[in-house]
């Protein structure tokens, strides 16, 4: 059976409860709140307010275990609320109808299943063949449809994240104190930017956060046209850990951000970059136990879920908003609108982060992001800008390929890379570390050391998706240039390639097997000619002596 939600039960009308409050002076002269009933106490009730030996009975229980008024007064008349007349086959019928038709992850409008449940239950030639007398109308149908529980209907219909606010999740999500916990996710942003070359329409950002749940102040950030990787994700620890005043000089912006440092731990979700173990190893690298959360509904995840959520909606101040359905982009089309490129994206979010850190925040009991903080921080001991080594934390936190040293270097998606350090290591194996946001140069791992090596050719300053975009048009370009005729003119160059081969192939075999012939001939002639033969040349006798008589060759 499907569970149904509790019907709340009416509430007694104001006539019933002036009747209660009748009845209830004579109740509470003879009925007794402890003890034994007395045996004429009820005769008297009933004499007295005419009510029957078996009603008055049952209301005396009801007036002991509370005694007011209200106990007393009459419930309402007809079936108990939320009650149907349909036997318990035909109700087992229709929510075996329900699970199959409407408990699906699109389900059909409540009215349209109400109306196939009710016709496959009466059909002559169906599984069931009730009488029309026996099911429910579409109607009833229709509000058995309406009382399943919310939980019931999201776990069927409903994703992981839109399915958790129908559920219970009780239970309170703490952090110790500052720096103890935060958690990290990533969302593709409702908006449309352009590249920093041409400024034309590229595609949708990804955005990842750190936030810190003591405060709630976003910790680490990093904005990237890529699929979430262990390298944004890396980034964007880096990003927490380090002081913020130098990305923010680089970018041009005077923004207050002092929030920074080393997590105690950092929750995610099953990810396949957050469970690397090159991610891992690197958190736990400068003090961070990377607890990655179990599986389950996306309410473990609720502050930066409602934190990206925040800034998604933000999005749709900029040109090239794309929307959250295809509904809102009617008639309107957001990459010819674009007009940001990455940078610029950028800062127009850290300037959103700054906004947002000032203002008063409701778990935060009023106060704001930044007010916390500085609360929180006032005494503890952060890192200092000195306190690390900016680049090689950066490196640490890159992804890592093993690749072979050849006579030319290191090679990795058609880039090749070189350091005179490989001369001597041709044939071996070594860990790479690449910054997609840099193709001029990878760093290799070496006796717990970065060696820099440089690209063989000069790439132009752009990241790695916007160089395999641009490849990607330069393949399509070629696409319609093979289109347009390319491709039907290599093929007829093939076929007459072919054809010279077949001609030189034919006229080669002909001329081998006249030779043949001719040579065949000669030596039928030659077997064929006549021999010379040896002639006998016959002496006189009278030359001959008495033993001489025998024929002399000549």
């Amino acid at each position: 059976m499907i569970d149904r939600k509790p019907q709340q039960p009416k509430q007694k009308s104001e006539a019933a409860l002036q009747i209660g409050q009748q009845r209830y002076p004579v109740f509470r002269k003879y009925v007794p709140l402890e003890g034994k009933i007395p045996q004429g106490a009820l005769r008297k009730v009933c004499e007295e307010t005419g009510l029957g030996s078996r009603q008055a009975s049952r209301l005396a229980k009801k007036f002991r275990a509370n005694p007011v008024p209200e106990a007393l007064a009459p419930n309402r008349t007809g079936p108990k609320v939320g009650s149907h007349r349909a036997s318990p086959e035909v109700k087992t019928a229709i929510d075996s109808y329900v699970a199959e038709l409407y408990l699906t992850k699109t389900p059909p409008a409540k009215a349209l299943v109400a109306d196939q449940i009710y016709n496959l239950l009466i059909a002559e030639n169906g599984n069931h063949r009730f009488s029309v007398d026996e099911v429910p109308s579409k109607r009833v149908i229709e509000r058995l449809i309406d009382e399943i529980t919310e939980p019931v209907r999201a776990s069927n219909s409903k994703g992981s994240k839109s399915r958790t606010a129908s559920e219970p999740h009780p239970g309170h999500y703490r952090s110790a104190g500052l720096l103890d916990l935060g958690q990290m996710d990533h969302t593709r942003g409702d908006v449309a930017l352009v590249d920093r070359i041409s400024r034309e329409p590229l595609d949708r950002p990804w955005i990842t956060f750190i936030i810190e749940i003591y405060t709630r102040c976003i910790l680490g950030f990093y904005f990237t046209f890529g699929d979430p990787s262990i390298y944004r994700c890396g980034q964007a620890v880096v990003n927490a850990i380090l002081p913020k005043q130098a990305v923010l000089e680089e970018l041009g912006l005077n923004v207050e951000y002092p929030m920074h440092g080393a997590l105690g731990r950092l929750h995610a979700d099953q990810a396949k970059p957050h469970r690397s173990e090159a991610f891992r190893s690197a958190c736990l690298s400068v003090g961070t136990d990377p607890d990655v959360r179990k599986p389950g509904p996306a309410h473990l995840g609720g502050h930066i879920e409602r934190l990206i959520g925040t800034f998604v909606g933000k999005l749709r101040l900029l040109p090239g908003a794309t929307g959250s359905n295809v509904t809102q982009r009617d008639g309107y089309d957001p990459f010819a609108s674009a007009v940001m490129t990455l940078p610029e994206f950028e800062r127009w979010m850290i300037l959103q982060i700054a906004a947002y850190h000032n203002t008063p925040h409701d778990g935060l009991d009023g106060i704001s992001p930044a007010h916390a903080w500085a609360k929180a921080a006032r005494g503890k001991d952060l890192p200092r800008p000195g306190d690390f080594d900016h680049e090689r934390l950066r490196k640490r936190f890159l992804p890592m390929k093993e690749l072979q040293v050849h006579s030319f270097g290191i090679v990795t998606k058609t880039r090749k890379y070189f350091h005179p350090m490989l001369a001597k290591m041709i044939g071996l194996k070594v860990n790479v570390r690449i910054d997609e946001r840099n193709l001029n140069e990878v760093y290799m791992e070496w006796e717990d050391d970065f060696i820099t090596l440089s690209a063989t050719r000069a790439y132009p300053d752009v990241t790695l998706q916007e160089w395999e975009a641009a490849r990607a048009r330069r393949r399509k370009e070629e696409g319609a240039f093979q289109t347009r005729g390319a491709q039907q003119s290599t093929a007829r160059y093939v076929h007459d390639a072919r054809q010279e081969v077949l001609k030189a192939r034919k006229l080669t075999r002909e001329v081998r097997n006249a030779r043949k012939r001719m040579e065949e001939g000669k030596s039928l002639s030659n077997s064929q000619q006549p021999r010379e033969v040896e002639t006998a040349e016959w002496l006189d006798g009278k030359d001959l002596g008495e033993s001489d008589w025998e024929i002399s060759n000549s």
